[in-house]
């Protein structure tokens, strides 16, 4: 994510920082000291924004009147981009709570970071590990079967019920504030039906369905009602998976922008 703000307000941006590291996301801030170029800077500030799936501004007397930030927040608003305030004003650098008053600025920011993966594992893994790479670069974090360890891989697969136990609290903790990517391809395990159907009882609306390959054998029932991508006609794994993530950022904004 980005974060805009104003110099003047170091100590307070850095606790919003920390917060936001702690909560797991990747901020960038920049000082740009060593460039006194503007159109330089200005390219430069737009190209990183560009980049960062979430802005969010730090906002205050200091950064309302600071020509970089004002900058910054019209590119977004120009692009119709949806972006977040934390309000500098109401830290209080001396409070005994300063920590918890902290992560309550940031609590509206916290949601749908975490994305599990549903898929075929023998045949679709080369494209799972880019869409990895490009969820990473994005701020999500992602998982799939692979978390087991090797025990528990092979009981998985072979039915044993622990290892259920322990997909099934992973897609549950998931999906408090996240995610299933579900790819449909040549064929659709009996395990990515389990996982599917339990994702449709928790959440059917945080559910992204991705038809991936041509060949691929029908639309499971539960997800004949929700919206779902094709990417089965890009040539590349690497286009697939950055179609695939920019569709998964245009629904968490969407679920974002629902919840304001």
């Amino acid at each position: 994510m980005f974060v805009s703000h104003s110099t003047k307000d170091f100590e307070r941006v850095r606790l919003v920082r920390n917060a936001l590291e702690d909560s797991g996301f990747r901020p960038i801030l920049f000082y740009l000291k060593c460039m006194d170029d503007e159109d330089e800077i200005n390219s430069l500030l737009k190209r990183e924004i560009d980049a960062r799936r979430r802005f969010i501004l730090c906002d205050s007397p200091n950064a309302q009147a600071s020509k970089f930030v004002r900058s910054e927040v019209d590119y977004i608003k120009k692009q119709q981009r949806m972006y977040e305030i934390v309000d500098l004003s109401s830290i209080d650098l001396n409070s005994d709570s300063l920590q918890d008053d902290i992560l309550q600025l940031i609590k509206p920011f916290r949601v749908r970071t975490n994305v599990y993966l549903s898929y075929n594992y023998y045949n679709d893994k080369e494209l799972v590990q880019l869409i990895s790479g490009n969820l990473s670069l994005q701020g999500f974090k992602s998982t799939d079967i692979a978390f087991l360890d090797s025990q528990e891989w092979y009981s998985y697969f072979g039915g044993v019920h622990a290892s259920f136990q322990t997909v099934r609290q992973v897609i549950e903790a998931t999906l408090l504030n996240g995610y299933l990517l579900y790819l449909i391809g040549e064929s659709v395990s009996y395990f990515c039906q389990e996982e599917l159907d339990l994702a449709y009882e928790i959440a059917p609306n945080m559910i992204l369905p991705v038809i991936i390959n041509q060949s691929f054998k029908g639309i499971p029932q539960v997800l004949q009602n929700i919206n779902m991508i094709n990417v089965s006609e890009i040539p590349s794994n690497e286009e697939k998976a950055r179609a695939i993530v920019d569709a998964l950022i245009a629904l968490d904004l969407r679920n974002q922008n629902n919840a304001l």
